[in-house]
């Protein structure tokens, strides 16, 4: 799951500093506070503890990267690596995934062609679904 930054943030910036994924992000407005991507973080949680006061916490909406409902944590995709946001199809908008650090970059969702039913990250899916839930009709 994905993390979240809550009101108590004080807009230091040690969370961004700590982040490997550049998930976390400063917003525009003032006071400077910070928010996380939840496409670009993969729960590693080293934003955690170098928080002074403790603003990070699990956002439960967000499924966990290589958790469950993630099919990179099946058997079947044993090996493969996520991009994790930072290379997205640009097709489909769903994250791209590689066999080995020497493979390509493939799309899941697409290479199966048009109709194919390729397996796709949950965070992908879950974005998928607030944006159509935002959408005016």
């Amino acid at each position: 799951m994905a993390y979240t930054v809550d009101g108590s943030c004080i807009g230091c910036g040690a969370c961004e500093f700590a982040c490997p994924h550049s998930a976390i992000s400063q917003s525009d407005g003032y006071p400077v506070l910070y928010a996380v991507d939840p496409l670009r973080c993969d729960d590693c949680a080293l934003c955690v503890p170098v928080c002074p006061v403790n603003a990070l916490a699990p956002d439960p909406d967000w499924a966990v990267c290589f958790g469950r409902g993630c099919p990179l944590s099946s058997s079947r995709y044993g090996g493969w690596e996520c991009s994790v946001g930072e290379r997205r199809c640009d097709i489909c908008g769903s994250m791209l995934w590689r066999e080995s650090a020497e493979a390509s970059w493939v799309c899941s969702r697409c290479r199966l062609g048009e109709g194919g039913h390729g397996a796709s990250c949950p965070k992908v899916r879950r974005q998928e679904a607030r944006s159509a839930a935002t959408s005016p009709a």
